[in-house]
């Protein structure tokens, strides 16, 4: 998909056990917090009070007015709406530079999108 956008010549990879690749943090409040490196190191971020109160992650998918194959991304019920805004959103701009609810879950993250559809949670379909 880059190649294809002529860009292939301006990434700059970075190896896995760089420095960079494992450290990531999170600007909030006029200071930088780590955010976690995979699911096995979650840390509290602040503000936030829990990942979610029923213990799994879940993408509410609304229907495009666009197109019907296009699913926008917005927290569901059970996501906690501040972890949303910080760990949603920030992914969303990091990645592609745009608002988490104007983006297609299906095509921007279909692994994500799958273990929802799977499991009714992305926690538990990633997991299982």
């Amino acid at each position: 998909q880059v190649s294809e956008l002529g860009l292939a010549g301006d990434i700059l990879a970075v190896p896995r056990d760089h420095p960079a690749a494992r450290n990531r943090f999170l600007y909030l409040g006029g200071a930088l917090h780590p955010l976690p490196s995979g699911l096995g190191c979650v840390s509290p971020v602040p503000r936030a009070t829990s990942l979610c109160p029923q213990g799994h992650l879940r993408l509410q998918c609304h229907s495009c007015p666009l197109c019907p194959q296009c699913h926008l991304m917005s927290p569901g019920p059970a996501l906690d709406r501040v972890v949303a805004e910080l760990a949603v959103d920030s992914l969303c701009r990091g990645v592609f530079a745009g608002d988490s609810r104007a983006l297609s879950v299906r095509s921007c993250f279909p692994a994500l999108f799958q273990a929802e559809r799977r499991r009714g949670s992305v926690l538990l379909g990633l997991a299982l």
